[in-house]
């Protein structure tokens, strides 16, 4: 199995850099200087024949992966993980079992809406997936920094990405096409009151959560089931920041966050997080007045208390980005034993999505690079989730039977303090002003269902500002 702390010159030798290396040595074999094409003369031209020059340029076009089509802009970083309160009582994975015992780890942190320049501080969702090197396997965690979603199944997951990108027709940002997402989905409006709070900005990748969002499945050695949210919390705390400086930061150091994490861990400071758990009973499901399965909604921590598991120690900056980062090639479906997908829709369509995009993106061999290479593995290492239940019913698309769109959105809004309230407001109302006039009636619609004190604060706010601009 690979492991990234022997990670060495061996390890590297499929990568660019080698392959660079032996394309100058074998020009060296037919002339004293490699830095020149080979001429007709000392002028030229240049000869088709020059198979070094072909190779060496060939070399160059294909050395650089295909970005991600979301979470684009990223940064990496490893260590180790090692349980603090044993889990045996709710999974067999041998991963949660024994206290102490340290397992490597890679985390990749993203911009989930984002390109090369998109600035850190940006208002983005924040991913943080962790792989995860164990004796059973690799195990990949993919969490962002906001517990919510904005949809409930998958099949919407390509157009709410289409919302959240540039426009088709001069590839700039277009506030009516995330606006009119939150006017089409109205599930969305717990998302909007998460993502447009302050913890939609943030400066540290060292101070950010990270939650599941989805709900997984643990299975005990007794074939028990548990329904689970994972979080990770970091041990230095959690910071965000507002707009005003968000903007700010943006224009002065658009790659703040990444500069931060890598230069702490430069310094020798680990960076560390808490992984804990929220464990549900299945057949809470019934008496809940939420779907628990529902990517829009939190489960309520006093009566689903979290469980303290482990920490993660994030302690070595990478040698080679290229190879040891934007090659990690996440997938939920990598899965252990005693770790299993629940019915939840959104996890369901990515259990087999992830793998497609790689293949795509670092081609059909993924799983034999170095980063991603897992001993032994074949298609039957694959964890089937759910075997030994029975399901049946009628085959139909249909919506989940307790949508409650609003609820849970009014909780959040009500738990802000009048400070975060009139920044959420003033977060929105600073968006929602260049949207269409239909789109605004519908969004302050949602908000209204939220609270009528918010969508009254935002609508003064948009007329606040339209006076201002001369609207």
């Amino acid at each position: 199995m690979y492991k990234h702390n022997e990670w060495s010159q061996t390890d590297k030798k499929d990568t660019r850099y080698t392959e660079e290396k032996q394309n100058i040595t074998s020009a060296e074999t037919e002339s004293s200087d490699a830095s020149h094409s080979q001429t007709v003369g000392a002028r030229g031209p240049v000869l088709v024949q020059d198979t070094v020059l072909h190779e060496s340029l060939e070399t160059f076009v294909f050395s650089t992966t295909l970005p991600r089509r979301i979470h684009t802009k990223g940064y990496g970083a490893f260590g180790y993980f090692y349980v603090t309160h044993s889990m045996r009582e709710y999974t067999k994975a041998r991963l949660f079992q024994t206290p102490n015992e340290q397992v490597p780890v890679a985390v990749r942190f993203s911009l989930a809406s984002s390109n090369q320049g998109t600035p850190d501080t940006s208002r983005n969702v924040r991913g943080f997936s962790t792989r995860f090197y164990t004796d059973e396997g690799i195990f990949d965690l993919l969490c962002n920094h906001l517990p919510v979603f904005f949809v409930r199944d998958a099949i919407r997951v390509p157009d709410v990405i289409s919302h959240l990108s540039p426009s088709p027709v001069n590839n700039l940002a277009d506030p009516e096409r995330l606006w009119s997402l939150f006017a089409k989905y109205p599930e969305a409006t717990n998302m909007l009151i998460w993502f447009f709070s302050d913890l939609g900005t943030v400066k540290s990748l060292r101070h950010i959560p990270g939650y599941s969002v989805s709900t997984y499945v643990w299975r005990n050695a007794q074939g028990v089931r548990h329904y689970v949210k994972y979080h990770w919390y970091p041990m230095a705390g959690t910071e965000h920041i507002d707009q005003r400086e968000a903007q700010w930061l943006a224009c002065q150091d658009p790659d703040i966050a990444g500069r931060d994490l890598y230069d702490s861990i430069a310094q020798g400071k680990a960076v560390e997080y808490e992984l804990s758990v929220q464990l549900m009973n299945p057949e809470d499901e019934k008496i809940l007045p939420f779907d628990p399965l529902d990517d829009t909604k939190v489960w309520d921590e006093a009566q689903y208390p979290l469980l303290p598991v482990g920490r993660m120690v994030l302690n070595r900056n990478p040698e080679d980005y290229a190879e040891q980062v934007e090659k990690l090639a996440f997938a939920p479906a990598n899965l252990l034993p005693g770790l299993e997908f629940s019915d939840d829709k959104v996890l369901q369509g990515r259990t087999f999505i992830y793998s497609d995009a790689q293949r795509h993106r670092l081609g059909p061999d993924f799983r034999n690079i170095p980063v991603n290479k897992q001993a032994n593995w074949s298609p039957a290492s694959m964890v089937s989730s759910g075997n030994g239940r029975y399901v049946a019913g009628e085959i139909m698309r249909a919506e989940i039977p307790n949508p409650d769109n609003f609820t849970q959105a009014t909780q959040r809004y009500e738990s802000f303090s009048a400070t975060e309230q009139k920044n959420l407001a003033a977060n929105i109302a600073s968006g929602l002003i260049e949207a269409q006039p239909n789109t605004q009636h519908t969004v302050l619609g949602h908000l209204k269902q939220v609270s009528p004190a918010l969508a009254e604060m935002v609508r003064n706010q948009i007329l606040l500002y339209a006076g201002t601009m001369g609207r």
